[in-house]
């Protein structure tokens, strides 16, 4: 379940972080602008604390001082095009809460890091909300996850765009409703999006529920 009006608000916040650090039509790789970063944190925390849709329970609002993240590490920055499926196979995204949410699997985004290639599947959930019918699913997990960071991984907002260039910022990921708030069903990310090393990079856990 996502509440809409919040969820909105950050995705307008993420998508100015991005469109400062992509171009439109020529897929070369810019500048890193850290303190781009640093100002969406910034106003994340501001939005989990003062929002009336904030996913944070009433408990944790009061005592709210930030989230936690890593610093911002440009090495964990990588562009690129998603390698397409055709056919896309039909597939399903399991949720926390147990529900099957219906999928295409759309493709897959290859990137080296460590000397070593690796591809994250791309997924494009069928029952989207309204305003939500481009957003891409991009979650995966790693071997900080349920040590550093949330156990149920984490996730990077995508979204479909003509010229199929894409920023996969890991300094971006962050962590599903779930992860704040048990009242919420969070999808979670495939086996084969598990990376075999450490993302210290994006949010870390929040706390134990």
């Amino acid at each position: 379940m996502k509440n809409m009006r919040f969820l909105v608000y950050l995705g307008l916040i993420s998508a100015c972080i991005l469109a400062c650090s992509r171009p439109a039509q020529n897929p070369v790789k810019t500048a890193y602008n850290v303190s781009d970063i640093l100002a969406f944190r910034k106003e994340k925390d501001r939005a989990f604390r003062e929002s009336s849709t904030s996913p944070l329970l009433p408990k944790d609002r009061r005592n709210f001082r930030g989230l936690n993240y890593f610093p911002v590490d440009s090495t964990f920055r990588f562009s690129g095009p998603i390698h397409k499926y055709h056919p896309m196979p039909r597939d399903t995204i399991v949720g926390t809460g147990g529900e099957l949410r219906p999928a295409l699997k759309y493709g897959y985004f290859k990137f080296r890091y460590g000397g070593r290639e690796y591809r994250l599947q791309i997924y494009k959930i069928l029952d989207n909300q309204p305003g939500y019918e481009k957003e891409l699913f991009l979650g995966f997990t790693d071997t900080t996850s349920g040590k550093t960071t949330y156990g149920g991984g984490r996730y990077i907002n995508l979204e479909e765009n003509p010229q199929n260039f894409y920023e996969v910022d890991f300094n971006l990921a962050y962590n599903p409703y779930c992860a704040y708030n048990p009242k919420y069903s969070c999808a979670v990310p495939p086996e084969e999006n598990h990376l075999p090393f450490a993302v210290t990079a994006g949010e870390k856990s929040f706390k134990s529920h």
